[in-house]
């Protein structure tokens, strides 16, 4: 990557921040948060906040947008003592949170979605002002964007764009980038890059959490690393590495990550999954699925490429019944016979060894009100009609331990939980009930680069040793390249290339995702 787009800034010795935090401290129930954690973040700085899952990098800056209150501690901004006790404190105070899961509403436009926040703030209460300042605000940063359309018709950066522009339009002087850029390929980053940039040149702040220590070293100018809730560390990235940043991040677990292309499986000829002539509309009564065909071998990990918003989600949840077919054919085999499981229900599916990693966890993937033992017990695949609870916690106990779930126990509730935990107790269940098929969107989503490789690397040990076929969808195409033996790529909801896993260019790819 080039880093010109960013040089780094050099503050001075005598400058004083605009934001501080000192000695705070966070816990909840059976987990301590954060621990003593002091931070500067001055004008004009790009300051990336890095840590493994469970580090406490969102709940710091939930703190400081006002989500959480510290259970100690103190907050200055501008060298004066502040108490932040929501969201519109942060704003009133210039802070902005912008997050990996665009805070909008579809069925309204960009206008009606920017007055809720301006009103709530007492700026704004027409929506012919919210226009005005929406088209001044967006010419000026050199953003395309129409007041008027509604925000279903976006894609995902252009939902991310209009949530960096409501920042502006509550007058953000530092924003905060919560895994923001997590799922967009490169060429869609670098136009949130150039809006970074110029917010940078007029003097604003930009709090970065990311898993992508590139990307931090390439954006930022300062780095600080959380582990277990403490910094261990602060550095400027003209001067750090990434093995110094992840030795700092992960320890001695630093020298397991690798990017390097898994080796294809071992696919076997027969034919697991026959998808033919598929169309599935969207929410919206559009078609987002177009005549997608493809066969799925058994052993095959089948990855597919695509910006987030062309298909990808609405083809995922058809295939395990989430969503009807209006057209073609979904075919399954179980014993040696192929099983028309077009339009089935979920369960049906789901009880013929179907795997399924949701890119909404919360919503379709586990209850955060019901413990780990709880949220394990409800599949159709491990329990029946009478919970034994002593093999669900058995086998809760098993996956916490192999996929380090950090928790204060099996009974703990899963909204206590990180957003890397709770993600790993959803892929831990479904791998474990997997015996045939395997269909999972984002299935690293919120995890920290040892992690995301693990569990990259089970998919693929199922795929070897089980023969088990895999549908695997991502925004992430480092994600796609490294673990898949054929990779599709998804534009418009229809294929427009399919690649052997160990012939594929990037560069071919990313044109075909954004052409």
């Amino acid at each position: 990557m080039s880093v010109s787009l960013f040089p780094k800034e050099t503050l001075k010795s005598d400058q004083k921040p605009l934001i501080s935090v000192r000695g705070v401290w966070k816990s909840f129930p059976g987990v301590v948060a954060l621990k003593n954690v002091n931070l500067d973040i001055f004008r004009g700085e790009i300051h990336a906040i890095l840590g493994e899952n469970g580090a406490g990098k969102s709940t710091l800056v939930k703190i400081l947008y006002g989500v959480y209150v510290p259970d100690s501690g103190e907050i200055f901004i501008e060298g004066r003592k502040k108490i932040i006790t929501s969201p519109i404190d942060a704003m009133r105070e210039g802070i902005v949170l912008v997050s990996q899961v665009p805070q909008l509403i579809d069925s309204l436009t960009i206008s009606e979605n920017l007055l809720l926040s301006l009103t709530a703030c007492g700026l704004f209460n027409r929506i012919s002002s919210v226009e005005k300042m929406l088209l001044k605000k967006s010419e000026e940063y050199g953003i395309k964007i129409d007041p008027n359309i509604e925000v279903w018709k976006l894609s995902y950066t252009q939902k991310q764009l209009v949530e960096l522009l409501r920042a502006l339009l509550v007058g953000a002087k530092v924003i905060a980038l919560d895994e923001a850029l997590t799922l967009l390929p490169y060429a869609e980053k670098r136009r949130i890059y150039e809006f970074v940039k110029m917010f940078k040149e007029r003097g604003g702040s930009v709090i970065l959490i990311t898993h992508k220590i590139p990307e931090a070293l390439e954006m930022s100018d300062t780095i600080t690393v959380l582990r277990r809730g403490e910094v261990v560390g602060t550095v400027k990235a003209s001067e750090a590495t990434l093995d110094y940043v992840r030795s700092l991040m992960f320890g001695e677990k630093a020298t397991q990550i690798s990017y390097a292309r898994i080796a294809t499986s071992n696919v076997r000829e027969e034919v697991l999954l026959d998808v033919n002539d598929l169309w599935v509309l969207n929410d919206y009564g559009a078609y987002a699925v177009r005549g997608v065909s493809f066969k799925l071998r058994k052993g095959e990990v089948l990855g597919i490429a695509g910006v987030a918003g062309n298909g990808q989600l609405e083809l995922i949840q058809a295939l395990v019944g989430l969503r009807k077919v209006v057209r073609g054919r979904i075919l399954i085999k179980q014993n040696n016979t192929f099983k028309d499981i077009t339009n089935a229900s979920a369960i049906q599916i789901r009880r013929l060894g179907v795997g399924f990693i949701p890119d909404e966890p919360l919503k379709r993937g586990v209850t955060i009100e019901n413990t780990i033992v709880e949220n394990i017990a409800v599949h159709p695949a491990i329990v029946n009609t009478i919970i034994k609870w002593s093999k669900v916690k058995r086998i809760a106990r098993q996956l916490v331990e192999e996929f380090s779930i950090v928790t204060p126990s099996l009974n703990s509730k899963v909204k206590v939980l990180s957003g890397g935990n709770l993600m790993k107790v959803l892929v831990a269940r479904e791998l474990f009930v997997t015996r045939n098929l395997l269909v999972a969107y984002n299935p690293t989503r919120a995890l920290d680069e040892v992690s995301a490789l693990m569990v990259r690397k089970l998919i693929k040990r199922k795929a070897v040793e089980e023969g088990v076929a895999a549908v695997v969808a991502s925004e992430d195409l480092d994600e796609i390249l490294q673990i898949s033996d054929t990779v599709a790529v998804m534009n418009s909801g229809s294929f427009v290339g399919v690649f052997r896993g160990e012939d594929v260019n990037r560069t071919v790819v990313e044109g075909l995702m954004v052409r």
